[in-house]
């Protein structure tokens, strides 16, 4: 077999197959006497079929497998023998490659396009400068983590009226037109933690209620939804497909929760270990965990703004004729030509992405490991697991969960993708210049708010 290639482009080129007899002939006669020993073809006994028949009635077909299979084999070595580095996959040229008509003795010529991966010779550096969101911890946001704080390590009193403030727990049951219990009707305890009911209308209805009060409601009605309902009930949907569904609510206990005092006692719960002993002390502490509660979604948009900064770089240019006819061909969706030119870029923008994230994996050695995803699982999953007391045996059934969970393929991938993003972002902290931009949490939002209506905006742009 003789192969050539052709550059028809700085980063396409067309490679020429010709596939001579003696190429495919052994194969072919061997698949044939096979066909042969099953055929099983009235008048002739099994095996006795004349080849000459056979070779007639299957040749062809059998002449058109072979030669795929070998010329799929052979494209596939030859560009794993040059080392090429191709995006897509190969595409037949339909104008040289001319039909086959596999008769005995033919010689074939076969034509595929490919487009060649840019070679991308630039490590990243301190010379790439990206802003890096910071969010701005105020007094009012730090009295709001502490008021918070206060109230989750407060002390529970019950009042005798219920305010905004407060927890209702009831009896419901479920009753009919003549306010008696429902036969078989819904029974059961309830709670309502008014400060996280939206509806301001229904939030007044369950304010300055007393203990052992009994209201009645629709609950459709009353929630505004029958989603709401089936969440502040904690009912199955079906319940509220009765649109006379009533329900009794006997008042049974109004809980509120008294704040903690701020001193020692409280600042050693909230941190154990750290011999906080003043209020100032306790108040940076909060808001160095108020901060870090926002780094989640900072990092995230710094990761995207990096992306976008080092695929801006005019020096990695794509085959984009070819990526747009290898879409074309290949899409399982099927995109018209319209489409794929509306949506390449982001395409585009997303193949250089991968190809400069390949390079940083392969240059600086990034790899994440089985053990790793094993103990992010352990550590995110099974979270409330004190690991330090726990024997063997709780230690070995903790380890089989962990097991389970490396089973599932999707998730693992997730976790998996998760790891090394956090691995290139410590990169990026290590080698480019972060420029500290401080913002408030509203500022932030309305940032990013506004990012996405641009982009959104630009890849509209494109069909101009």
């Amino acid at each position: 077999m003789n192969i050539t290639r052709e550059s028809t482009g700085d980063l396409t080129a067309t490679i020429h197959m010709e596939i001579v007899p003696e190429d495919y002939q052994e194969t072919v006669t061997k698949a044939l006497k096979d066909y042969q020993r099953k055929a099983n073809i009235p008048g002739f006994r099994p095996g006795k079929v004349p080849f000459g028949m056979v070779k007639k009635m299957y040749g062809k077909a059998v002449m058109a497998d072979e030669v795929n299979k070998l010329l799929s084999d052979r494209l596939s070595g030859y560009m794993q023998d040059e080392k090429l580095e191709i995006l897509g996959n190969p595409l037949p040229n339909k104008e040289k490659t001319k039909p086959a008509q596999f008769e005995d003795s033919e010689t074939f010529e076969f034509f595929f396009d490919i487009g060649l991966a840019p070679e991308i010779t630039k490590d990243i550096g301190t010379d790439i400068e990206v802003e890096n969101y910071v969010i701005k911890i105020d007094d009012k946001m730090v009295d709001g983590y502490i008021d918070d704080t206060r109230k989750r390590s407060g002390n529970p009193v019950h009042p005798e009226i219920s305010g905004e403030e407060d927890m209702i727990s009831g009896d419901l049951t479920e009753i009919g037109e003549d306010g008696n219990p429902t036969k078989g009707g819904q029974q059961k305890e309830v709670n309502f933690i008014l400060e996280k009911i939206t509806d301001e209308k229904v939030k007044k209805k369950l304010m300055s209620l007393k203990k052992d009060e009994i209201f009645v409601i629709k609950p459709v009605e009353f929630f505004g939804t029958a989603e709401e309902a089936v969440q502040q009930l904690k009912l199955p949907a079906a319940t509220f497909e009765n649109p006379d569904l009533t329900l009794s609510i006997k008042v049974k206990e109004i809980t509120h929760m008294e704040p903690a005092e701020l001193n020692v006692e409280l600042f050693t719960k909230v941190y154990p270990g750290e011999n906080i002993e003043t209020e100032e002390d306790f108040r940076e502490r909060v808001k160095q965990d108020a901060a870090a509660s926002f780094t989640g979604e900072t990092d995230k948009f710094l990761f995207q703004e990096i992306i976008k900064k080092l695929t801006e770089n005019k020096e990695i240019s794509l085959p984009d004729e070819f990526l747009k006819r290898w879409l074309l061909d290949h899409d399982e969706n099927k995109l018209s030509q319209e489409e794929i030119e509306k949506q390449f870029p982001d395409f585009a923008t997303s193949m250089k992405w991968q190809l400069i994230e390949n390079k940083l994996i392969k240059d600086h050695n990034i790899e994440v490991t089985d053990e790793e995803i094993r103990g992010y699982i352990r550590t995110h999953l099974l979270r409330q697991v004190s690991q330090e007391f726990a024997d063997p045996e709780m230690m070995k059934k903790y380890d089989s969960i962990v097991d389970a969970f490396m089973q599932n393929k999707e998730q693992v991938k997730q976790i998996n993708d998760q790891l090394y993003n956090a691995k290139l972002m410590s990169l990026f902290r290590e080698k480019l210049t972060l420029k500290p931009v401080e913002v408030t949490y509203e500022e932030f939002i309305k940032l990013v708010s506004a990012k996405h209506e641009h982009d959104h905006d630009h890849e509209h742009n494109h069909d101009h």
